[in-house]
């Protein structure tokens, strides 16, 4: 019960991972905040953990791109809470999209909204209120592409790459404040995208991962469940890669020649 007593605050929750780790959170004892873009994705969520016995979460929808709406949000968890001790920045627009040459303005905008924006406003929001309560830690969902980049995802990889930068950026100036800002960085995350993978082309992606499998959404909590912990108390400004090796390699085994 590392996080008896603590209140936490996880962004994209309704599912996959950001439900993962709202799940290990609420296991370890902590008032867990579940926000994800409508009503019945925090409803879907708050039911399933309940039904394993799980029940001290609160649901707080939000559209994190839309201002009024994080406002909102905080209210609804001033409302319960006088403090937040964590914030996980999970939520994302995950911008599978055409070529770079075909991007539409729009959609570009639009990813950049979500995964830059709106995590710059929640977590300003989060550390006003860590502040008030002496400190907190915030961490980050980012990702191995920010550094490594993949085909056609080009808002995507711009928005991880900002909240690296982002990420240290809020490490110094919050560091005073006893606030500690630390990312995790996935690769491949087993998700409900990949139900729907034609099995050859699963066992394929799977050849990518050095130690042969995808992360799951308990890899990922296990990791920032480590960065909020008093286990990192003296870590700020980290990016702590989950992805089975991906970035070690130059090139996958079966073309490494």
């Amino acid at each position: 019960m590392k996080f008896k007593g603590k209140t936490v605050l996880v962004t994209g929750a309704g599912q996959n991972t950001g439900l993962g780790i709202a799940t290990h959170f609420a296991g370890e004892g902590a008032l867990v905040f579940l926000n994800d873009l409508t009503p019945e994705a925090v409803n879907r969520a708050a039911g399933l953990l309940r039904r394993r016995g799980l029940r001290r979460v609160v649901c707080v929808p939000a559209d994190i791109s839309v201002p009024s709406q994080v406002d909102g949000m905080f209210r609804a968890i001033a409302g319960k809470s006088k403090r937040l001790d964590v914030l996980v920045n999970n939520a994302a627009h995950l911008g599978v999209g055409p070529d770079f040459l075909d991007v539409k303005y729009d959609f570009f905008e639009s990813v950049i909204r979500v995964n830059l924006l709106g995590t710059f406003y929640v977590s300003q929001q989060a550390a006003r209120m860590m502040k008030r309560a002496g400190g907190g830690c915030i961490v980050n969902i980012a990702s191995n592409t920010s550094k490594r980049a993949i085909r056609k995802r080009a808002a995507y990889i711009a928005s991880k790459g900002g909240i690296d930068s982002m990420t240290l950026a809020m490490a110094l100036d919050l560091a005073p404040h006893g606030i500690r800002v630390n990312s995790v960085a996935p690769g491949y995350i087993y998700s409900d995208r990949w139900k729907s993978l034609d099995p050859a082309h699963a066992r394929r992606r799977r050849t990518n991962v050095p130690l042969g499998r995808e992360a799951t959404p308990e890899d990922i909590a296990r990791s920032v469940m480590f960065l909020a912990s008093e286990d990192a108390a003296n870590i700020t400004g980290a990016r702590l890669v989950v992805d089975g090796g991906c970035s070690a390699q130059h090139m996958p085994a079966d073309v490494d020649l």
